[in-house]
């Protein structure tokens, strides 16, 4: 995300993109939409390892470093149904269709071995490098108003970084305080004489092992993480009607 952006110029790029599905039920998450006047870029990230192939049926067949392998769904298939629900519902909402779209996967593990997609499979396959490169290729214009407006209305994943450039995403369940944007400057190696002592930018000062409660995205059930371990948090924005 931050290579991406760093090269986007005015393109729109959102991560984690969480959109109702109205045909299954249910909420359907796009890695990363990167979205000009032009065009609208449905982003799947894969950091796989080991090598993989493509079955008759489109479904990614895995061989992993330690000799296991999975099985995978049609991931381009996937991708390009939760674009398609997405544009769905950016029509409904303005009575305009969305920009052509393209399906783009990034397998961004540099251990993994894998041949050029099939001409015949609807989808891009970079690494990571050569997605940063095709980015920064993009003609880059702004999306229009509606486009912006759309993607702005689905909901995304909080996020929260940690002290040492670790981020975790996830939904936060309880914050001791108004939900705001914000950067958490730490005492650190103070803190461990004279205990932690956390001062937000949105001007709480906290002096405990307290913290949000997240739900983070992979793991069962929920923890908190104490203000002295973040540099910065983010709230999802609030989802509009149509998100």
């Amino acid at each position: 995300m931050k290579l991406t952006r760093a090269v986007a110029g005015d393109a729109l790029v959102l991560e984690g993109v969480r959109l109702p599905d109205p045909e299954e039920g249910g909420r359907r998450e796009i890695d990363m939409v990167i979205a000009t006047k032009d065009e609208i870029l449905f982003v799947e990230q894969k950091h796989w390892s080991g090598s993989f192939t493509i079955t008759e049926e489109g479904r990614f067949f895995q061989k992993r470093k330690n000799g296991g392998t999975l099985l995978h769904k049609d991931i381009v298939a996937w991708t390009a149904r939760k674009g398609e629900l997405l544009c769905a519902l950016h029509e409904k909402r303005v009575a305009k269709p969305a920009p052509p779209s393209r399906t783009v996967l990034v397998f961004s593990n540099k251990n993994l071995e894998w041949d050029p997609l099939p001409e015949d499979v609807p989808a891009e396959a970079y690494d990571e490098l050569g997605f940063i490169d095709m980015v920064e290729k993009m003609t880059k214009t702004p999306p229009s108003v509606e486009l912006n407006e759309t993607l702005a209305g689905f909901g995304t994943w909080d996020t929260i970084h940690l002290n040492g450039g670790k981020t975790v995403h996830g939904d936060i369940l309880e914050y001791p305080y108004e939900k705001k944007d914000c950067t958490v400057a730490n005492t650190g190696l103070l803190g461990l004489i004279l205990g932690p002592k956390s001062t937000l930018s949105s001007g709480q000062v906290v002096s405990d092992q307290s913290g949000p409660l997240i739900s983070v995205v992979g793991e069962d059930g929920s923890r908190i993480i104490p203000f002295a371990h973040i540099s910065r948090i983010e709230f999802s924005n609030p989802r509009a009607e149509w998100g």
